[in-house]
């Protein structure tokens, strides 16, 4: 039987002390040979300095790893170096002698490696609880709801219209079908009416019941022609995250729905190491990968630079101390890249000195860590400050209302999407699509009306094309869909769905209901062989498209009159 999660990051981890005492006789020669060359050499300079880092490894790993004793008298040993470093003692024949104790030490607990192996500095580490999302659940079960309220036909009809936003959505009238469904299959999260036959508060009393036997409970939102406070202090008691007032209007539904079931849906943070120990660097990989996390280890400081143009970084981790580069130095570097200016930047390192560390911290990091740090806490740091750089990045480059890319960020994309392709001989297809009869809907029912056709719009393309397909609100209500890997005439049946899963949304104004339509025009790469040629000609399709009736998908070809 393989083993579990728990046990292989156990084994890992076990491995990697291994090989810290494995290299330790080594590192305990280069600090006996630099102790000598203290004594001999009238420079001392570069042997203090490559002796200080020695110990100051032997430090960091020592805490990181759990050997306590060899931490304590490296620690020791490092603070003494320091010191003589910064010109507070005078390199004695007495403090050599000191230093020389301190290797004997080392090489005695060195010795004794059973015994040190069996220390454990860090309790069990629980990798489920520190996972942004450990459930198994499949992208389906994600998109399963259950809808429940006792009017059929509202049911059916607002079933049909979440549908159209990519949930399966299954439409009951009574409790105790629901109940029997729930203990069947779990959905990502349940729709709730309010009142039934059973009682005025018959659905948050069901929701609650149901949810006392379910280990996470089931997100809830509960709708509801009431708009008491009562009826939504029952519907917060019962856990509903969310209230909507009757008449409910799909699109809002529909992005409430996104926030309780995307949990976990999120590409994994990438995370950067930076470290001139590789036992160190691949334990912080290692604890970063059980929570879920995509790393990349770098031993090197001078390709850093190299590897954050491949690697998509939302945080580097660095080490303080390093030969040749130091951590600050590193960190001074990337600031003097535009791109990496906003990139989070995190110290570990066993420096307990305060002004050394705010010191660090003023060329723009974002904090400090001190070794030993634990596996939980490590995690916890690295992903709050993640999330941020995420949530920073995603105000730079998408738009506020719809949530996909900007109109710059758009024009970027497709310009790197079509050097991709020139060089894997691809096909790429671009569409440029536009709301029909927008200036309408907004001088009929109002600008906030205007944006949600705007925002469902977005939400069908988010929602029904490939993950690798590319999609931004190019202006107004214009929208650019690139397509990779398709010839134009498959780009044109898929757009053509979309065009008709759109149509099919009621939307709701004033009590009244009403559609809407989009038209849009395609051109290929390489028939139209740079960016600029390619939107030309599809938003002149565009324009064609228009023309011909609207609520249609015509093709650019560049012998074709435009």
């Amino acid at each position: 039987m393989p083993a579990g999660p728990q046990n292989s990051f156990q084994e890992r981890k076990q491995r990697l002390r291994a090989s810290f005492i494995e290299q330790l006789p080594d590192r305990l020669r280069q600090a006996r040979t630099l102790l000598a060359a203290l004594t001999t050499s009238e420079r001392q300079d570069e042997p203090l300095t490559q002796l200080h880092l020695i110990f100051h490894t032997l430090k960091g790993s020592g805490a990181s790893f759990g050997f306590n004793a060899i931490n304590a008298s490296a620690k020791e040993a490092e603070q003494t170096l320091r010191e003589v470093l910064d010109g507070d003692r005078h390199l004695s024949s007495h403090l050599l002698a000191d230093l020389r104790r301190h290797v004997q030490t080392l090489e005695e607990l060195e010795l004794s490696v059973d015994q040190a192996m069996a220390q454990d500095g860090h309790p069990c580490f629980n990798l489920q609880s520190q996972r942004a999302d450990s459930s198994e659940a499949t992208d389906a079960n994600r998109r399963l709801i259950y809808l429940c309220d006792d009017d059929a036909l509202l049911a059916q009809d607002l079933a049909s219209q979440l549908s159209c936003f990519g949930y399966e959505v299954r439409p009951y009238v009574a409790l105790e079908a629901l109940c029997e469904a729930v203990q069947a299959r779990p959905p990502a999260a349940i729709v709730m009416d309010i009142m039934f036959p059973e009682g005025r508060d018959a659905g948050p009393t069901t929701i609650a019941e149901l949810n006392t036997h379910l280990d996470p409970p089931i997100p809830c939102l509960f709708m509801s022609m009431r708009d008491d406070f009562q009826a939504r202090l029952r519907a917060v008691k019962a856990g509903g995250h969310a209230y909507c007032r009757k008449p409910v209007k799909a699109v809002e539904m529909a992005e409430l729905l996104d926030q309780l079931t995307s949990r976990g849906a999120t590409e994994p943070y990438h995370i950067l190491i930076v470290d001139d120990d590789p036992d160190v660097a691949q334990f912080y990989a290692m604890v970063l990968e059980s929570a879920g996390m995509t790393t990349r280890v770098a031993s090197e400081p001078a390709r850093v630079p190299a590897i954050l143009e491949d690697f998509d970084a939302d945080l580097v981790l660095m080490d303080l101390y390093m030969p040749k580069c130091s951590g600050p130095e590193l960190a001074r570097v990337l600031r003097q890249i535009p791109g990496y200016l906003g990139l989070p930047i995190i110290y570990v390192s066993s420096e307990t000195n305060a002004q050394r560390q705010f010191k660090a911290l003023e060329v723009g990091a974002d904090g400090f860590l001190t070794k030993p740090i634990e596996p939980e806490r490590l995690v916890t740091e690295v992903q709050l400050r993640a999330e941020r750089m995420r949530t920073l990045r995603s105000l730079m480059i998408r738009d506020s209302l719809t949530g996909l890319f900007n109109h710059n960020t758009i024009l970027q994309l497709l310009k790197v999407a079509m050097a991709s392709c020139q060089r894997t001989q691809r096909q790429l297809c671009l569409a440029m699509i536009d709301v029909d009869h927008f200036k309408a809907v907004n001088d009929t029912h109002g600008h906030p009306t205007g944006d949600q056709v705007l925002m469902a719009l977005g939400r069908t393309l988010r929602l029904r094309l490939r993950e690798s397909d590319i999609v931004g609100r190019y202006g107004g209500e214009e929208f650019a869909v690139i397509m990779t890997g398709l010839e134009v005439d498959q780009a044109k049946i898929i757009m053509d769905a979309l065009r008709e899963s759109f149509a099919s949304v009621n939307f709701l104004a004033d009590g009244r209901e009403f559609h809407c339509t989009f038209s849009g025009g395609l051109a290929a790469f390489p028939e139209y062989s740079d960016p600029s040629a390619l939107i030309e000609a599809a938003d002149a399709a565009l324009y064609r498209a228009k023309h011909a009736g609207r609520n249609c998908i015509l093709i650019a070809h560049p012998n074709t009159a435009q």
